[in-house]
């Protein structure tokens, strides 16, 4: 971009069309000394009082202007300097007013400047060469642009898939936790159903072995009382005597 810039700047039409004014002629001194605050006075007093307002006059004046970095001021000088006929004056005109939006950062209105000025002169080499730098400028923006979209675009799809994934690790995790919680439950269930099962066979194993108890001290004294039954039988019972 540098480069191309630079190249740019080196390609800004220097020439000066002469006019016979005296303020034009001083403008035109002062300019080649560099002195450009003191050529734009010189060359406006010379455009104000021109009769017809040559648009030489407007041309030299942009870029005095321009030389000072008064670029919306140039443009209007230029604006002016179209005012004429002459078919490389304009050419001219069109390639200086490419320099200035091209310095206003505007390089899609400096191309066409530049189209402009092989209009007026196809012979304008200058004005071919910026034309074909801006060209390829604006060509490497686009292309730019296009990766940073792209580029975009997969930072996005990427962001989504992760956004994706961190909510399925997600769910797979809540439900893995649901899982283990019912089996949790599930275990402490069976647990719980062991126990009130042992429980009960313990219960009933006492209440079988109370009733067994029961049961043989029943028959015991049963089996006692039917003894002394029969004892009390043998007792009552009178003794025969054999005669």
């Amino acid at each position: 971009m540098r480069s191309l810039h630079i190249l740019i700047i080196f390609l800004f039409a220097y020439t000066l069309f002469s006019v016979s004014f005296f303020d034009a002629r001083s403008g035109e001194r002062e300019y080649r000394r560099e002195n450009f605050d003191i050529s734009e006075k010189k060359f406006g007093s010379a455009a104000v009082s021109s009769p017809e307002r040559d648009p030489v006059l407007f041309y030299n004046l942009g870029n005095a202007l321009f030389k000072q970095q008064k670029f919306d001021q140039a443009l209007k000088s230029y604006e002016q300097a179209l005012a004429t006929d002459n078919e490389q004056l304009k050419s001219h005109v069109k390639y200086n007013m490419g320099n200035t939006f091209f310095m206003q950062q505007e390089p899609e209105k400096a191309l066409a400047m530049y189209r402009d000025a092989l209009i007026h002169d196809e012979n304008n080499i200058e004005a071919a060469i910026n034309y074909e730098i801006v060209r390829q400028l604006l060509e490497q923006q686009e292309q730019e642009q296009q990766q940073q979209q792209e580029q975009q675009q997969e930072q996005e799809q990427q962001q989504e898939q992760d956004q994706q994934q961190d909510q399925d690790q997600q769910q797979d995790q809540d439900q893995q936790q649901d899982q283990d919680q019912q089996q949790d439950q599930d275990q402490q269930q069976d647990q719980d159903q062991q126990q009130q099962q042992q429980q009960e066979r313990d219960r009933m194993t006492r209440e079988e072995a109370e009733r067994l108890l029961r049961s043989l001290e029943q028959n015991e004294q049963d089996v006692q009382e039917r003894a002394q039954k029969k004892l009390i039988d043998v007792e009552r019972s009178p003794v025969e005597k054999k005669w």
